[in-house]
């Protein structure tokens, strides 16, 4: 047998939600803001503005103040392993629910940018992102300091958004290494205010922003799908019917398997 060429990625959710994306080929990816975990993104920022000079970082605050406002980056959790009792717990209903694998190729081909969590040196990373970065640091530094006026310059960040997403991408990585069990790496896409695929949706009493991306194209065959998802898990409490549910929406040569570790 031919080894494949691809990795697989785990995510974890609820039956419902592990219907939802199977039935309408489609992920959602949510703000940064509204995820589990408060200081997403903020703590990496401080690491990152503690490497660059003082003068600088008083700019780029104000800057990213601005384009936090009219930007959204949107992360869909992954896994390299769908063996996480922790996983199950906290995003699966507790077990009951199910862990999607989707292949690297097609994530990709979706235009999401994969990257890997880091847990430990935020330290010694974070001064790697700022001297990538560096120039359009001082690129910001100096339209802040030449624009004075609020509304010229919040119009000079939105007009420069790529170079935030490219800062963010690279930040969202660090994550508290207390999270480590996870071995999360994100899906990301980033959009501006007003993008056609930003959505909203209501759960635990907050609205939502989301983004909705297609993994499979229009008019595809359906039993082909499992090229995108060529493994789902049952969680070790789901149902065995599922099983069956699952290969009566005609999704093709998926391997379907369950994580039996005696979790009751």
């Amino acid at each position: 047998m031919a080894s494949k060429t691809f990795e697989t990625y785990y995510h974890y959710t609820t039956v419902t939600g592990c219907f939802g994306i199977i039935d309408s080929r489609k992920i959602w990816l949510t703000d940064y803001r509204y995820l589990n975990d408060k200081m997403e993104l903020r703590q990496g920022l401080g690491s990152f503005l503690s490497k660059i000079r003082t003068d600088q970082r008083k700019s780029f605050e104000r800057a990213f103040r601005w384009h936090d406002m009219f930007n959204h980056h949107c992360v869909f959790s992954l896994s390299h392993s769908p063996k996480i009792l922790s996983q199950w717990r906290a995003y699966a209903s507790d077990g009951v629910g199910m862990a999607i694998g989707f292949s690297s190729t097609f994530l990709k081909f979706a235009g999401l940018s994969l990257v890997e969590c880091r847990y430990e040196d935020h330290d010694t990373y974070s001064e790697k992102v700022a001297r990538k970065h560096e120039l359009f640091v001082e690129t910001v530094h100096n339209a802040s300091e030449n624009i004075r006026a609020e509304n010229e310059f919040m119009n000079w960040v939105r007009a420069n958004a790529t170079g935030f997403y490219n800062i963010v991408e690279d930040l969202i990585a660090l994550k508290n290494p207390a999270f480590s069990e996870e071995k999360e790496l994100r899906a990301i896409r980033s959009c501006p205010m007003g993008d056609d695929s930003l959505k909203v949706r209501v759960a635990r009493d907050l609205i939502i922003p989301y983004v909705e991306v297609d993994i499979w194209r229009e008019g595809e065959e359906k039993s082909a799908f499992s090229v995108v998802t060529p493994e789902i898990w049952l969680g070790p409490k789901c149902s065995e019917l599922n099983r069956n549910s699952i290969l009566v929406m005609d999704i093709g040569m998926c391997d379907i398997q369950r994580h039996d570790c005696g979790y009751v």
